[in-house]
């Protein structure tokens, strides 16, 4: 077989596509927090050595009841506990609509609003 320009040495055909796709560091591993309270605009949790700074987003997932919503914060206070647990607190910056509408049904706060 000649080998020219159009010769696709590949050993699976390519097919084009214009999708979507989602991306994440392999060496990027999900941490465990303790959630010490939450409310419709942030969390606030303990972990131990989680490398983050102030400003950072986080994705985080939360359990309430049987439920489980991902909601994206900013970090905006990181303090230091003992070297090993740090206190972290995260206002969120992405809640979609039918997760707001649950921790709005979920949360002591939601009745004040």
């Amino acid at each position: 077989m000649d080998k020219d320009s159009t010769f696709d040495r590949r050993k699976y055909p390519r097919v084009h596509t214009e999708s979507l796709v989602s991306i994440a560091r392999v060496d990027t591993r999900e941490a465990l927090a303790q959630a010490m309270d939450v409310s419709i605009g942030g969390i606030r949790f303990q972990c131990v050595g989680l490398e983050v700074e102030l400003g950072e987003l986080l994705r985080v997932l939360l359990t309430i009841g049987d439920r489980t919503v991902s909601v994206v914060g900013r970090l905006v206070r990181v303090t230091d506990l003992d070297g090993f647990t740090q206190e972290v607190a995260l206002a969120f910056t992405e809640v979609d609509p039918e997760t707001l509408r649950f921790l709005s049904g979920n949360l002591p706060e939601a009745y004040e609003l």
